[in-house]
Order: structure tokens, then C-alpha cells, then sequence
């Protein structure tokens, strides 16, 4: 299973917009890829985030709201 990183936090306004729009991607591929959500208010990390939602997809980081189609295409070419 391939994971899916959405760093968060309790004030971001976008960060329920981003979820959803991964969430239903997600679902269209049964399984194979998995969302983790990271608050970084409660969890520190390696990746430097200065921007939010911040998404990491394989080894590629995209900063804001993604839209559906960038998320397929970033699924398959990370």
C-alpha cells in the first residue's frame, strides 16, 4: 500500500477541502494508496513545511488544495 501524507493543522482553512478531495480519489483506486494525516501542531517532521495543506505523494511534496486531476496524475508518476 502506497502512503499518502497530508500535513495539517488545527487553523487550516483549506486542510478540509484538500482531505475530501484526496479522500475521493483514494477510494477510486480500492485500496492501493493509504491517507495518513500529520497536524503539525502535534507532530514534528522531517519534511519543512512552510505552507498548508502540504501533500506528500512518493517522494514529491505539492503545497495547497490539489485538484483531482493533478492527484491521479501525481499518484502514477511519483
Amino acid at each position: 500500500m502506497n502512503e499518502i501524507i497530508l500535513f495539517t493543522s488545527n487553523e487550516c482553512l483549506y486542510c478540509s477541502i484538500a482531505k475530501k478531495k484526496l479522500e475521493e480519489v483514494i477510494n477510486e483506486y480500492g485500496g492501493l494508496f493509504e491517507l495518513k494525516l500529520k497536524n503539525i501542531e502535534q507532530e514534528s517532521s522531517e519534511t519543512p513545511i512552510t505552507v498548508l495543506p502540504t501533500v506528500i505523494i512518493g517522494k514529491k511534496k505539492f503545497e495547497g488544495v490539489l485538484e483531482k486531476d493533478q492527484i491521479h496524475t501525481a499518484l502514477f508518476s511519483s
